[in-house]
């Protein structure tokens, strides 16, 4: 397939169905990453949340913007970008961090260039609003693509407090 035969473009309210499909591969059944859901009522629980979410996000949400790369009308992959504007530091003077979520493909469409694209486009995006610092938590299926782009390890100690699941 050449590259040329698919789009990016700004996700809207008809994909949510597909965005539901693709975020799967990252949270049922992704036994390696902590975050993935471990029955088929956490999924069912994180799909109904996201897609509440999606619902908002993709229509009143400046902050938010979810690409998606698409070929005759199907949805192939995304990429979801967030920004929030954090106490100023050394490192980014304007407070405006991004924050990358969500860069998933189908299987079926791997390995052709079409997370680089997706990713160009949500650097871009960030760019244009001014966004300072990019942030991203990757698998290391991703970690090659991410280091093309300049990402790179960070020094900073991150840590997460779960709290109590419902």
């Amino acid at each position: 397939m050449q590259k040329a035969s698919w789009t990016i473009r700004p996700a809207a309210l008809s994909d949510i169905d597909a965005l539901v499909s693709l975020r799967a591969h990252l949270l049922d059944g992704a036994s390696e990453a902590v975050y993935a859901s471990r029955t088929s009522e956490e999924s069912r629980r994180w799909k109904t949340a996201y897609r509440q979410w999606l619902a908002q996000v993709l229509v009143v949400d400046e902050r938010t913007r979810i690409f998606v790369a698409e070929q005759g009308g199907e949805v192939l992959a995304c990429a979801t970008g967030l920004i929030n504007l954090r106490p100023p530091a050394p490192d980014c003077l304007n407070g405006w961090y991004g924050w990358v979520q969500s860069v998933v493909v189908a299987p079926a469409y791997r390995r052709q260039g079409i997370a680089e694209r997706l990713m160009r486009e949500l650097m871009q995006w960030f760019a244009k609003r001014g966004v300072a610092k990019v942030l991203l938590e990757t698998t290391p299926a991703g970690e090659t693509l991410y280091r093309k782009l300049g990402f790179s390890h960070s020094q900073e100690c991150l840590l997460i407090f779960e709290g109590e699941r419902p």
